[in-house]
């Protein structure tokens, strides 16, 4: 895939996440708009998280040893499909004013990221591997939503869910995501563009995990969390719609 082909498939993939969007709009509409666009994000996660482990797993490369180098075919597929879901998901965000600017900068890094390897079909591997460490724990966060919104977010599974994300989220964006990124900060031919723009994302999950762990302190330690200021907000942070904490990714 290259040049007009890459975005004609980046429109294609972002017309089918959004008409999709569009159909759950008309055939279910007894649950709200938030509610449709959750179950996009967790059919994209899962869908993401399963191809880049196929990626980075069974077909290789793997991820910590092959970093700089050209994408492979299977690389730019994932890469377009995502990129395709976060601009339908970027446009839905503006849209409905439903995030802070922590989360629109998340997408728009993402988004960058996305164009800058397509264009230059390079570092679909380092894309790969951090975007399925950052979506595979989406699922959970989506299914935590819903379990709120029916009733079910109690008792035990409520302290089952709330830690289960946290550790996972902990393993995959601060203890992988520190290892990987010091490997591609010491790797001399790594463009300097490439390594700003992961510096920029690391940051941006450490201050996602730092908010989940405020939050996690204070409802376990007896204080009663801060109430959320925007009315789309989750129940882990002050603002934000689908993840309630980190987006995806």
């Amino acid at each position: 895939m290259e040049g007009l082909n890459l975005i004609v498939g980046v429109v294609c993939t972002s017309s089918l996440w959004s008409l999709l969007y569009g159909l759950l709009q008309v055939f279910n509409k007894t649950h709200c708009a938030e509610w449709n666009c959750r179950l996009v994000t967790a059919l994209h996660a899962t869908t993401a998280s399963i191809l880049c482990f196929v990626s980075a797993f069974v077909l290789g490369p793997w991820p910590f040893h092959r970093i700089g180098e050209e994408s492979d075919s299977f690389q730019t597929v994932i890469i377009v499909v995502s990129c395709g879901y976060f601009l339908f998901d970027f446009a839905w965000c503006l849209y409905m004013q439903t995030e802070d600017l922590v989360m629109l900068a998340h997408h728009a890094l993402s988004l960058y990221g996305f164009a800058y390897s397509l264009y230059y079909n390079r570092y679909g591997c380092e894309m790969v591997t951090v975007m399925g460490s950052s979506e595979f724990t989406n699922p959970l966060l989506q299914l935590r939503w819903v379990m709120k919104q029916c009733g079910m977010y109690h008792g035990t599974r409520e302290v089952l869910v709330d830690w289960t994300f946290f550790v996972l989220f902990w393993a995959a964006r601060v203890v992988v995501g520190t290892v990987y990124f010091s490997i591609i900060v010491v790797k001399p031919d790594f463009g300097f563009i490439p390594k700003t723009g992961g510096f920029a994302f690391y940051v941006i999950s450490l201050v996602f995990w730092t908010k989940i762990l405020l939050y996690l302190l204070r409802k376990y330690s007896g204080r009663r969390p801060t109430s959320p200021r925007n009315k789309k907000s989750g129940p882990f942070i002050s603002n934000g719609k689908k993840e309630d904490v980190v987006k995806e990714g």
